[in-house]
């Protein structure tokens, strides 16, 4: 009978251990209106931020992507241009600039 008391009490202990824990983990949560834990705004809170890192991440992807598209586009102007530029000038070709 005191083994039962003994394990009685172990157990209350451990119960009174764990509602602790929880009442300190709780304190980490919002609030409601109505003053009670707002385990779902957290929820959906964590959810904005997911979706606004990734909504971040492919900005920054679409961003390089059209930064190489445009650089590509610059290197091959420039390359056509020396050409054009090379064959004028094997061939004695000059632009007059300014008043003649």
């Amino acid at each position: 009978m005191a083994t039962d008391n003994k394990e009685h009490e172990e157990m209350k202990e451990q119960l009174d251990q764990i509602l602790l824990e929880l009442r300190h983990i709780n304190r980490a949560f919002p609030r409601d209106e109505e003053g009670n834990v707002d385990h779902e705004g957290h929820r959906k809170y964590h959810e904005s931020l997911i979706k606004s890192a990734e909504a971040q991440e492919m900005f920054w992807q679409e961003l390089r992507l059209e930064i190489a598209k445009k650089g590509t586009w610059a290197i091959l102007v420039i390359v056509a241009g020396l050409v054009v530029v090379g064959i004028a000038s094997k061939l004695g070709l000059q632009a007059h600039i300014g008043p003649p």
